[in-house]
């Protein structure tokens, strides 16, 4: 199709003056030119090689020969535009291509080497966390141990804690019963020795002569017969005949500036409650008489007589026996 469209062209082009020669093909020019000038190939050539390449030669012949370039010089003006046409359309040749990536390459190259570095780091980050991952199961494993060694420990107090809690019930309860029983005969005890005291009776205010030292005890029975008689207003003639076991002052040793007791023992229980009940006499004085306990029960009879005497003030019978206080004939808890 080209070469019949070519053929077409050249045959719309020829006159019937034209001629196929073998050393040249005359043609007839085309364009603004005058059309009876014949111009050779070479010719040709020549002015557009002047045209392209601004040679001298080149010009002088094509102005030897009467070439008209305009049609050349048309040509390359229409190149021109063509090019500033590229330019303003701002589309990238080849060498702004390779321009920006030279201008690039020293930015890809600093990329690329921080990619490295960064992928060093996250190398040595790997490295770390492969021997902690090591050193994490090593604890893991010691912890574990450590684990089962501390549960067969909890296990085996558990075992010993339960022992420890039924021997704890069995002591505890052994204990209660041991203090039941020592509380027991503790009062067994109180209860004899106060048995022991039976006999006795206590006097106060009795005058001591200490002057020579302790008072003799048969000073001390003779002040205590001329009391009897003198302040108790018991018959001389019955303390006379009051059997007295032991007369003494206590304590043992004598406290200067201080007037010691009198503790009688009574040979009979009878002859002891003859003088006991004579007590009422000796209100208005400085002279008490009372009955000897043991300190433990006398400890208790001191906390039972406020309560008696703040019975009595509400017209109570009150009164106090031994280590109990009764009220109206009933006992009551100290």
């Amino acid at each position: 199709m080209g070469r019949k469209k070519r053929k077409q062209r050249y045959s719309s082009g020829s006159t019937s003056d034209s001629s196929d020669r073998r050393g040249g093909k005359v043609l007839k020019q085309r364009g603004p030119s005058d059309d009876s000038v014949n111009l050779s190939v070479s010719e040709v050539l020549n002015a557009v090689n002047a045209v392209l390449y601004e040679s001298e030669d080149n010009s002088a012949c094509v102005r030897d020969n009467s070439v008209d370039i305009s049609v050349f010089e048309a040509g390359a003006e229409v190149a021109e535009a063509r090019g500033e046409m590229a330019d303003s359309a701002r589309e990238p040749s080849n060498q702004d291509i390779l321009k920006a990536i030279q201008d690039n390459t020293s930015g890809i190259t600093a990329r690329l080497d921080i990619l490295e570095r960064r992928l060093g780091i996250l190398e040595t980050l790997e490295k770390k966390v492969t021997e902690f991952e090591k050193d994490l199961k090593k604890v893991w494993v010691a912890l574990e141990d450590r684990a089962r060694r501390t549960e067969d420990k909890v296990s085996r107090l558990e075992d010993k804690v339960d022992a420890s809690e039924i021997s704890y019930t069995e002591i505890s309860s052994r204990v209660s019963e041991l203090d039941r029983q020592r509380q027991q005969l503790s009062d067994d005890v109180s209860y004899l020795k106060a048995q022991s005291m039976r006999n006795n009776l206590v006097f106060s205010g009795i005058q001591e002569d200490n002057t020579s030292g302790s008072e003799p005890p048969a000073v001390t029975e003779r002040k205590l017969r001329d009391h009897l008689h003198q302040n108790m207003k018991i018959a001389k003639e019955t303390v006379e005949a009051l059997r007295l076991e032991r007369v003494h002052r206590m304590p043992s040793q004598p406290v200067a500036g201080k007037v010691r007791n009198i503790v009688a023992r009574f040979t009979f229980f009878k002859d002891r409650e003859t003088v006991r009940q004579q007590w009422p006499q000796l209100k208005g004085t400085n002279y008490f008489v009372n009955e000897q306990f043991p300190p433990e029960v006398q400890t208790k009879r001191a906390r039972l007589f406020p309560k008696m005497k703040a019975a009595r003030r509400e017209g109570k019978r009150a009164w106090v026996s031994y280590d109990t206080l009764y009220v109206d004939g009933r006992a009551v808890r100290d």
